[in-house]
């Protein structure tokens, strides 16, 4: 296979990223949560609760979009990374995702009426596609620009963290407006959350913030072109080509080490996340105001990450920082179900268990977001790791193969959340309180104790990545040395993980 030189703008790599950049980078990811919350929060409940389409039906759909997503992301990758236009890699397929994106989102929340099952399940299927799709012309690229608007190990924790904050900010904003507004109790319905007109004006609203957000980072970053890396000879695009492609990113240990933990804590996460609002609404009992409370700890936690992150892996590096966040995620996240599930938990509609809930979601929070920033930032110093070993900058390649893995592990958790619904019976559009304490205690199993032994193995392999700080400062020597014409070799791993 031919390999494709790069050509490096001068510049220097090391310089601050301008706040102005940060922020229209960050607003992007405004896109993104307001999508992921749709999806993980309200798509199952509203296609399952509110529609009554069954819940291995719904999952299954869920599940298929995922996976087709899944496929198009190193298809996304490897084209992002050769392509070739006055406007640079990335942006053109920024461009075009807006529009698409926007109106896939506003139909999936709004099928036509008098659909049966079937045809629920092919409307759910097609769109939920189109807006995976779409967002990935827009996240893969988006996503690749990281190591290449800056090499320096500690601006690129601070430059993702401004991508986390929007992200988590736009998409709590989207779940408050849909408990506080859309789905408030109404004259028709005690619980707002059954009614299904209601979705589709969420839908319209959250569809145009995703356009705007799309086009803000597009717009944002678009002075940057001239100064971002771009393949310096046209390669045809193959399934050959993608395929080498893919082989050279999975040869790289540490990339591997991460590609594997995230297959576990997908599948965990997507199952989490699926069955999240059944757990708030059948499990806690909370009504949608009591929702819309915890998503201020939600907010505050983002905040707190956003802060503390790049003090921490400057104090203890990314991977130490990260090994600590995860264990005590483990250790402390399914805590209050085990609690009820053991019987020392306030009983629902106890003012103290939404304090309660409230200070737990503001710890596990925080450190969800701490390690996803972190996570992100790892990736991104792989790809100079790379760049020394193989001589290609491969950054969508990287990007797009763990969210390949990230998104279909995903949708396996799910469909596992539909099947789950389904084998213990779970009574569709029941009222909180109404569901028999079996089946809701059996919910609590599956979510809480259930998911441990998926993350304790997401750790196990996280523990196995090997770019430390000393470790990418030598890389990034070696590369500049190579960009003088010298020769240069990969500087040693260290002998332990």
């Amino acid at each position: 296979m031919r390999r494709l030189s790069v050509r490096v703008p001068a510049r220097t790599d090391r310089e601050r990223v301008r706040l102005a950049t940060k922020l229209s980078y960050g607003a992007g990811a405004i896109a993104e949560g307001s999508k992921n919350t749709a999806f993980n929060v309200f798509l199952l409940f509203y296609y399952n609760q509110v529609l009554g389409l069954p819940g291995t039906m719904s999952g299954t759909a869920i599940f298929v979009a995922l996976c087709i997503d899944a496929i198009t992301d190193p298809l996304m990758g490897s084209i992002s990374d050769n392509f070739h236009s006055r406007w640079g890699r990335r942006h053109p397929f920024m461009y075009a995702s807006a529009l698409p994106m926007a109106t896939c989102f506003f139909l999936l929340f709004n099928p036509p009426a008098g659909l049966g099952h079937r045809g629920l399940f092919v409307w759910l299927t097609v769109f939920a596609v189109g807006v995976r799709v779409s967002m990935t012309l827009y996240a893969i690229p988006s996503d690749a620009l990281v190591p290449e608007i800056t090499s320096h190990y500690d601006e690129r924790t601070s430059l993702i963290s401004y991508r986390f904050l929007f992200g988590w900010l736009g998409g709590l904003t989207s779940a408050q407006m849909g408990y506080l507004y859309f789905f408030a109790p109404s004259q028709r319905f005690a619980d707002g959350r059954l009614d299904a007109d209601a979705y589709g004006s969420f839908a319209l609203v959250c569809a145009i913030l995703i356009a705007a957000a799309i086009l803000t980072c597009a717009l944002g970053t678009h002075r940057l072109i001239p100064t971002l890396q771009s393949p310096s000879e046209k390669t045809p695009f193959s399934l050959r080509r993608l395929v080498g492609e893919l082989r050279q990113v999975l040869a790289n240990r540490s990339y591997l080490m991460l590609l594997i933990g995230t297959l576990f804590a997908a599948v965990a996460g997507g199952f989490s996340d699926a069955l999240g609002l059944y757990m708030g609404t059948y499990f806690w009992e909370f009504t949608t105001s009591q929702l819309a409370i915890l998503l201020y700890a939600f907010a505050l936690a983002t905040l707190l990450a956003f802060a503390l992150t790049r003090p921490i892996t400057e104090r203890f590096d990314k991977k130490t920082s990260i090994m600590g966040l995860v264990t005590f995620a483990i250790l402390f996240g399914p805590l209050p179900v085990f609690l009820r599930l053991l019987g020392l938990m306030p009983e629902n509609g106890d003012p103290v268990l939404l304090y309660v809930i409230f200070v737990h979601t503001l710890c596990i929070v925080t450190v969800v977001v701490a390690i996803g920033i972190i996570f992100a930032s790892m990736i991104a110093d792989v790809v100079d790791e790379n760049e020394l070993t193989t001589g290609k900058r491969q950054e969508g390649m990287f990007m797009a193969t763990i969210a390949f893995v990230a998104k279909a592990t995903s949708g396996v958790g799910g469909f596992l959340a539909g099947v789950v619904l389904d084998v213990i019976a779970f009574p569709m559009g029941a009222e909180p309180g109404a569901v028999p304490p079996a089946k809701v205690f059996t919910l609590g199993l599956a979510v809480g104790p259930g998911l441990m032994g998926l993350y304790v193995l997401a750790l196990v392999f996280l523990s196995r990545y090997r770019i430390t700080r000393e470790r990418h400062a030598a890389i990034l020597a070696a590369l500049e040395e190579r960009r003088k014409g010298k020769n240069t070799t990969l500087p040693t791993e260290p002998s332990s993980a």
